[in-house]
């Protein structure tokens, strides 16, 4: 392609000229540049033509396809098509016949040989020419004859033989005379044609119907001007005087009762006025209230001006007063469809102002056919025109209409945001239906559940749309569901709580109509549950992608018929209308809400992830538990300053727990916070300084929507009680007895101390241990994996897991009520720490004492390192000031009261046996009025009625021989 055709050019320029806005006039250079871009694509494009053989092989495949199934129409219409095809001179008849097949859906079942009909474009009207009229009006008789204005001309006005046109008035007053010759020179009788020849003009003119025309001025009453009545009389009594004619006498005198200037109407025409203002349009028996929807009656004319000939005025304003209370409802309606606030922006309240109206055309139609039977009659029989009977006939029919304009008499006009006001007539119009069903008024109710089910259709199309694909509509301020993140700024953890949330009033009500109030909740997770699987399906989870199954229910099957099945009314409407509801929404929700958990459960791995925190966070395995634990333990007495190092605490545990096949490694984190200024040496000394481990496992972002963020804190504390409890029994089980501690330890009778000490907080440490484990996490894990199996979606699983978080917090103590009972155990596991420690210590003393190579400044050196607290403790006690190591109240909660009464005790060890038996003495003290205070505190919940096993609990922390479970051994 050397040269571009300057066709291709000009269409470049209006290429470039659309998509980007440049001209040539504006931005040359840039418009040079895209066209020049352009142009070289064209010529280079390594895209060919259509292969014309292979697109008639495919349609000859076709043909014979078409021949194979039996569908000979079909294939011999594609035959005379592709016959008449070579006759076009179109250069691309192979991409247009590609383009088609590309497009063909099914085309053997799809098809079908009366579709081509409507390709036959219709035939043109014939054009209507001057042949067509003349042969259908011949242009024949005088008024087509040439007139010659010439003849009757006098010469004086034509010297040059020109004649001068008479003016319009000669020309009529000839014509005049003409007739009135021909008139008196015809006779009278003839044929018809010859006499509208000689009619002239006046063949022309109708001749009225002045009979007709003075009958027509006598039926229009309303026209007639008569004097009022002074005061109101019975014009019944007419009967009486004789008169005859009085439904047409317009100024009658009735002898009896002097009633002068009344209008006796017939019945016939208050019946039209009836029907007029029912209609709604002006009659003069009814007029409104100015700026009001009431219709009254007008008591003026009633009483002056017109009356029923057979009726007293008191009997005709009553009837006349009940069609008007009628026509007040009506009118109601009437002014509430043609409001534009009425017709809001919400396709709800559109749907319900289009449902009256198609009421009120009813009504209209009906009204209009009762008119035509009163003025035709039926089939020429005539009808019996009664006001009374209208009244019977129209009872049942307006019924429905005031119980109608009751509900919108209803519907607050104001005062509230127009999204509140959207959905007030649909609960209206389902509570009307519910008691119109129990009283039995069946006429009523199928006409108001005529309206409530059309309305019901659009409320129930967001509903579909959104359990079918999971979509909102666009600023929909109406649908009980709102998105209150975008897309783009919701977390995936929180993709199944943050993101949607039903909307709800001030009050916390639900902002839906209560007829959807119990299935509000199944809506809501159903439509959860499509974006959660069209998210999975964007992260390429592989059960998410199959296809969900079709549903046969949809949203046009609730209606009248399959909620009141085989037309059956005999239980209340508003249960059977919850059963069918129930039945559409169930349908799709476990449908979706079952593929989502097995998802879950299969694909994302949430078992594995249980198992995966029961191992991490709950000490499943205690062996792993007791090798992690015991690592830290050592580097800690060791006074190894990095062993809180998040890198090393991460890879040891990695290393402890890499072996276990439901654990990914890479998800672990551990990292230590310390807080204050504290050295290691001082905190080790409590077990408070393990609440700084922060142990983390991150989970896959499914998972994180059912094991919420909120839940690890929860674990996190488990797992530090469990850690601070290992590290008591570690100091304790670490405390081994020499040779020389056997001799020493008897000759003062410290030994019975010590042993019981010791054995009392062991049994403390590893009933505590055992209450937790197996009796508290195991069997609250096993249930929840139970209820867990059993969650039919989303939120079912949600509600288990916190359930069991909550179970877990509050019977491992770790609840706020519970804290002072878990500060007391926190306390006692420190007493242990210290108990190993002065143990240690004295026993340190006493082999360098005691050793045989001992040097004298070996023994100087360790007497004057301990002396400054050895003077610090006997100063106390000889100026008598009180010990805060141990008299402090055992009831308090605080950290800072703990860390303080034991503040002593931890500073001052002593190498002495009478120093150390002392204080022996007073950290047994200080264990039995702590364990009281568990017990006593473990009792009274119990006995509360709140966790009744913490009874057992108690008894058990007393140990063995004082009460508790091991009594007897």
């Amino acid at each position: 392609m050397s040269t571009t055709p300057a066709k291709v050019k000009s269409l470049v320029n209006e290429l470039i000229q659309s998509v980007t806005g440049l001209t040539p006039q504006e931005d040359l250079e840039n418009f040079n540049l895209c066209r020049d871009f352009a142009l070289r694509n064209f010529r280079g494009y390594k895209f060919g033509r259509t292969n014309q053989f292979d697109i008639t092989s495919k349609l000859d495949g076709l043909e014979e396809k078409f021949r194979v199934y039996n569908r000979d129409d079909l294939a011999d219409a594609l035959r005379s098509r592709l016959a008449e095809l070579p006759s076009l001179t179109s250069g691309f008849n192979p991409e247009i016949l590609s383009l088609f097949l590309s497009l063909s859906n099914r085309p053997l079942q799809n098809s079908e040989i009366s579709d081509l009909e409507l390709l036959v474009k219709p035939d043109a009207p014939k054009e209507l020419t001057w042949e067509d009229i003349i042969a259908d009006d011949p242009m024949e008789g005088e008024i087509w004859k040439d007139v010659d204005f010439g003849a009757e001309s006098s010469d004086e006005w034509s010297d040059d033989g020109y004649t001068r046109p008479r003016s319009r008035d000669e020309f009529v007053e000839s014509l005049r005379s003409q007739a009135e010759d021909r008139r008196r020179k015809t006779p009278s009788t003839g044929d018809g044609e010859t006499a509208y020849n000689i009619s002239g003009v006046e063949g022309f003119t109708v001749q009225g119907d002045k009979k007709g025309l003075e009958s027509l001025k006598k039926a229009q009453y309303w026209s007639e001007k008569v004097l009022p009545v002074e005061r109101e009389v019975d014009v019944s009594l007419a009967s009486c005087g004789g008169i005859a004619s009085c439904v047409t006498n317009y100024h009658s005198t009735l002898h009896f009762g002097i009633v002068d200037n009344i209008s006796l109407i017939s019945e016939l025409q208050a019946m039209r006025e009836v029907i007029f203002m029912l209609l709604g349009y002006p009659c003069l028996l009814f007029h409104k209230e100015p700026n009001g929807t009431t219709i009254l009656v007008d008591i003026d004319d009633m009483t002056k001006r017109f009356a029923l000939s057979h009726a007293s005025l008191p009997a005709f304003r009553a009837i006349l007063s009940w069609y008007a209370d009628k026509g007040t409802n009506i009118n109601i309606i009437r002014t509430f469809a043609r409001s534009k606030k009425s017709a809001t922006n919400f396709p709800e309240r559109q749907t319900f102002v289009a449902s009256v109206w198609d009421k009120l055309a009813a009504l209209d139609q009906h009204l209009i056919k009762l008119e035509e039977l009163l003025l035709v009659g039926n089939k020429g029989i005539d009808q019996i025109v009664s006001l009374l009977a209208l009244q019977g006939e129209l009872e049942l029919f307006l019924t429905p209409f005031d119980l109608l304009s009751g509900i919108i008499a209803k519907l607050p006009k104001t005062g509230k945001p127009p999204a509140d006001l959207a959905l007030q007539h649909l609960e209206s119009l389902f509570q009307l239906a519910c008691r119109l069903q129990s009283v039995g008024d069946q006429i009523s109710f199928k006409f108001i559940t005529d309206i409530f089910f059309s309305c019901l259709q659009t409320y129930l199309r967001p509903i579909h749309q959104w359990m079918e694909s999971g979509e909102l509509r666009k600023d929909d301020e109406v649908f009980l569901i709102s998105k209150t993140r975008s897309d783009e700024e919701v977390e995936l953890g929180g993709l199944w709580s943050d993101q949607y949330s039903l909307r709800k009033d001030a009050s916390g009500m639900l902002k839906a109509p209560v007829f959807v109030h119990a299935a509000a909740a199944r809506i809501f997770i159903t439509g959860k549950s499509v974006v959660f699987l069209k998210r999975l399906l964007e992260h390429d989870i592989p059960s998410s992608t199959l296809p969900l199954q079709p549903q046969p229910v949809s949203g046009a099957d609730i209606n009248l018929s399959t909620v009141c099945r085989n037309g059956e009314y005999l239980a209340p409407f508003s249960d059977m209308f919850a059963a069918a509801f129930d039945k559409w929404i169930n349908d799709r929700h476990h449908s979706v809400s079952s593929r989502l958990r097995d998802v879950l459960y299969q694909d994302c791995g949430l078992w594995k992830s249980l198992d995966a925190i029961e191992y991490i966070y709950l000490c499943k395995n205690g062996h792993l538990f007791d090798t992690f634990s015991q690592a830290m333990f050592e580097k800690v007495d060791k006074g190894v300053q990095t062993w809180g190092d998040r890198f090393l605490l991460t890879e040891l545990l990695q290393g402890v727990y890499g072996g276990v096949g439901c654990v990914e490694v890479g998800r672990m984190r551990m990292r230590a916070k310390m807080e204050g200024t504290k050295s290691l040496r001082e905190r080790r000394r409590t077990v408070k300084m393990w609440k700084g481990l922060e142990l983390n496992y991150a989970l896959p972002w499914p998972i994180m929507n059912v094991i919420r963020k909120e839940s690890f804190e929860v674990y996190n504390n488990v797992f530090t009680f469990l850690l601070q409890i290992r590290r008591a029994k570690y100091m304790l089980e670490r405390l081994t007895l020499l040779k020389e501690d056997f001799r020493t330890l008897g000759e003062s009778g410290e030994g019975a101390v010590y042993y019981s000490l010791k054995h009392r907080l062991l049994w403390f440490a590893n009933i505590v241990y055992y209450y937790l484990t197996d009796l508290v996490v195991t069997p609250q894990t096993t249930h929840m994996r139970q209820e867990m199996a059993r969650a039919v979606h989303v939120d079912g699983m949600i509600q288990v897991h916190n359930t069991y978080i909550q179970k877990i917090k509050e019977q491992c103590l770790l609840g706020a009520k519970l804290a002072p009972i878990h500060q007391a155990i926190t306390s006692i596991l420190d007493i242990s720490i210290l108990f190993s420690d002065a143990h240690l210590a004295h026993s340190t003393a006493l082999k360098t004492l005691d050793a045989p190579n001992a040097s004298i400044h070996d023994i100087s050196v360790f007497i004057s390192s301990h002396t400054p607290r050895r003077r610090y403790y006997r100063r106390q006690h000889q100026t008598g000031e009180p010990d805060d190591n141990y008299n402090s109240d055992s009831n308090s909660d605080s950290e800072s009261y703990e860390e303080d009464n034991f503040e002593g005790m931890n500073s001052y060890i002593s190498f002495e046996n009478e120093a150390y038996a002392r204080q022996i003495g007073h950290m047994n003290e200080r264990f039995n009025t702590l364990l009281e205070f568990v017990r006593a505190g473990l009792r009274g919940v119990a006995r509360a009625g709140v966790m009744p096993h913490l009874e057992v609990l108690a008894e058990d922390l007393e140990g063995p021989g004082r009460g508790g479970g091991a009594r007897g051994d």
